[in-house]
């Protein structure tokens, strides 16, 4: 009678890998330049060319203020000091003929200079109804309309520059002596599988937070895509150096009503090995490959692949070794 084939399976031994020591947080998106565009001066909204999430270069014209008042006094203010300069000239020259004495000409100079000084204060403060820009950068939601009269420090929108992020890390004090400037930070955020690149922690607080007995960390992000914006939540992989850590490939597992598996091939000699499932606690996946937190030991032998096609117990033969 013909002897049936043994199932051929590949086996990979597990092994030792360096791989990040890291934590895993929770943490918030700040946007480093975030502006809320305030007049600094009273007055109605005459002009507003901006719309809601405009892309905007630094001295782009956001909106303009009605300052009728304002104008007027700037023009009889310069009236003003325009008469003061004349009369100024005219007794110097007539100091110089001996008219009138070195105090009365001296006078009217410090006159002519008080006048230009509050003109140009008073052209200074005009220049205030023309909002621009500080700053490249994108235009959130317009709080106003065209026509509302607003008063000083009221935020009409506000501008925000996502090019260039902190990632916010509130770090346990237990892990206090362990932060370091430089440190590296991986960033992940829900629905996102592109690369986001690695922040560099380059802010650790002197103080701990009272209540909650944390250390804030920012790390800083170049962002040039915008795909972080600023107040998102996200996942900050804070990593502590390396450890050394037994690893097996991410083929080599199986998930079954949420536990972790794998399929232990113990040597029966003759290239024969018999099947046994064995439970394993897995951490993060690094490479391909999973961290092994307990259930195997470097050395030990799994099968990598179409695990669902075999069973514990089951005898089968080494297709090939190695990854």
């Amino acid at each position: 009678m013909a002897t049936t084939p043994l199932k051929q399976v590949q086996l990979v031994q597990a092994r030792q890998q360096n791989l990040p020591n890291t934590v895993t947080y929770q943490s918030t998106v700040t946007a480093i330049h975030e502006i809320p565009m305030s007049p600094e001066i009273d007055g109605r909204i005459v002009a507003m060319p901006m719309r809601e999430g405009q892309l905007v270069k630094a001295g782009t014209l956001l909106y303009t203020l009605d300052q009728l008042p304002l104008e007027s006094q700037a023009r009889a203010d310069q009236a003003v000091a325009e008469n003061a300069r004349l009369n100024a000239l005219r007794f110097v020259g007539a100091n110089f003929s001996g008219a009138v004495s070195n105090k009365e000409s001296a006078d009217y100079v410090a006159t002519a200079k008080q006048t230009q000084e509050i003109f140009r204060s008073r052209k200074a403060t005009l220049a205030y109804k023309y909002v621009r820009a500080p700053i490249d950068g994108q235009l959130g939601a317009i709080n106003n309309k065209l026509g509302d009269y607003v008063t000083a420090g009221t935020a009409v929108t506000k501008l925000v520059d996502n090019r260039r992020i902190w990632i916010s890390i509130d770090v346990p004090a237990a892990l206090g002596h362990r932060l370091r400037l430089g440190q590296r930070v991986q960033v992940k955020a829900p629905g996102l599988t592109s690369e986001l690149g690695r922040a560099l922690v380059t802010f650790v607080a002197p103080e701990l937070d009272e209540q909650r007995q944390t250390v804030l960390v920012r790390a800083t992000l170049d962002n040039p895509s915008g795909v972080l914006r600023h107040n998102q939540r996200v996942e900050a992989i804070l990593e502590f150096g390396q450890r050394t850590q037994t690893t097996i490939p991410a083929t080599a597992t199986q998930l079954q009503a949420g536990q972790s598996f794998v399929f232990v091939a113990q040597p029966q000699g003759q290239g024969r090995y018999k099947l046994e499932q064995r439970p394993v606690q897995l951490g993060l996946p690094q490479n391909g490959h999973f961290p092994v937190l307990s259930g195997l030991e470097a050395g030990d032998t799994v099968v990598v692949g179409n695990l669902a096609e075999l069973n514990n117990g089951a005898t089968v033969a080494a297709a090939r070794a190695g990854q």
